[in-house]
C-alpha cells in the first residue's frame, strides 16, 4: 500500500502527457502510485498511459466508457486510491523532482496539518517561466473571495472522507469549492517551496472556459461566505471588505463611488471640527464629552 497517491485526468491530454507522467517517475519520493484517469479521449492519450502502465507497476489505467468531465474523473481516481496522502496533477503540468518529498515531509513533520499548499512556477507552452505563483503571504480566509493554492497541494485522506467528493456541480470551479471546504473544517497550511510547473495551455479548461469559471467562483463565494465569517471570526471590518471582493465586478463601481463618498464626508467633518473650536464644543458639548 503506498504512501502517496496520484490522480491524473486525461482528457485529450497527448500532446504534453509524457511530460507529466516523466517528472512523477523522476521523483525523489518513490513510494507512489498513479491512477491515470481517461475521460474517454479521441486522441492518442489511452495508448500513451497504457504504455507506462506496462512500464512501472505503480501506474495503473481507467478508461471512462463516456465522458464524466473533471471533478468526476477525480471521484473515479480517489476511488481507487489507497493512499495515506492524496494529490492529483494535470497532463499539461510538470512536477519538480522533490515534489511530493517536500509536501509528503511537511505532512509528517505537522500532524495537526489536513492540507499543504506550496508555489510553482508558471510556464508557456513551450515550457519558458513566465511567472511564480503566490510568492507573497497566504492565509486560508483569503479563499473566502480567491483561489490561493495552485496546483502544487497534498493532503490527509482523514479530511478527505470528511469533506467527501468533489462537487460534479462545480466544474471548472472543483478544485476551488474543494479548497473552500478543507480550509472550513480542518486546517490549511502554504509553504514557499516552489516544486511545480504550471503551464498556460491555449487548449486547456482554464483558457477556454473562462465565463463558466467566474461563474462558478462566484457562486461558491456566495455559498460558503457566511462559514467563512463563522470559522475565521470575521470583524465587521473584513465582512464589509468580503462583501465587496465577491461582489459582481459589473456593481463595483458603484460600490466604489459610496465608499469615496462616505470618505470624504468623513474627512470632511474631520476638518470641520479641528479647524472650528466653537463648532467643535458645541458638538462635543452635545455628545456629552468634556474636554
Amino acid at each position: 500500500m503506498p504512501r502517496v497517491s496520484i490522480v491524473l485526468p486525461c482528457y485529450n491530454g497527448a500532446r504534453f502527457l509524457s511530460q507529466s507522467i516523466n517528472s512523477i517517475l523522476a521523483q525523489t519520493f518513490s513510494d507512489w502510485e498513479l491512477i491515470i484517469v481517461n475521460d474517454c479521449s479521441t486522441d492518442t492519450t489511452l495508448d500513451i498511459a497504457n504504455e507506462y502502465a506496462r512500464q512501472d507497476k505503480r501506474i495503473c489505467v481507467v478508461n471512462n466508457q463516456t465522458n464524466q468531465k473533471l471533478p468526476a474523473s477525480l471521484n473515479i481516481g480517489f476511488k481507487k486510491a489507497t493512499g495515506e496522502y492524496l494529490t492529483w496533477t494535470s497532463d499539461d503540468n510538470i512536477a519538480k523532482t522533490n515534489w511530493l518529498d517536500v509536501l509528503v515531509n511537511y505532512l509528517d513533520t505537522n500532524p495537526d496539518t489536513d492540507m499543504v499548499s506550496a508555489n510553482m512556477d508558471i510556464i508557456d507552452e513551450n515550457g519558458r517561466l513566465l511567472d511564480e505563483f503566490a510568492s507573497g503571504v497566504r492565509r486560508p480566509q483569503d479563499l473566502s473571495y480567491k483561489c490561493n493554492v495552485g496546483a502544487a497541494f497534498m493532503y490527509r485522506r482523514s479530511i478527505a472522507e470528511l469533506v467527501g467528493e468533489y462537487d460534479t456541480n462545480t466544474f471548472c470551479a472543483e478544485d476551488y469549492d474543494y479548497w473552500c471546504r478543507i480550509a472550513l473544517n480542518g486546517r490549511l497550511d502554504y509553504i514557499k517551496d516552489n516544486i511545480y510547473q504550471y503551464r498556460t495551455n491555449s487548449d486547456s479548461l482554464t483558457a477556454t472556459q473562462q465565463p463558466r469559471i467566474r461563474q462558478k467562483t462566484a457562486l461558491i463565494q456566495q455559498k460558503y461566505r457566511d462559514d467563512f465569517i463563522r470559522r475565521f471570526n470575521f470583524g465587521y471590518y473584513n465582512r464589509a471588505k468580503l462583501d465587496w471582493l465577491i461582489i459582481d465586478s459589473k456593481w463595483r463601481p458603484i460600490f466604489v463611488f459610496f465608499d469615496a463618498y462616505k470618505f470624504v464626508t468623513r474627512q470632511s467633518t474631520n476638518i470641520l471640527l479641528f479647524w472650528n473650536p466653537v463648532l467643535r464644543h458645541k458638538v462635543f458639548n452635545k455628545l456629552s464629552i468634556k474636554l
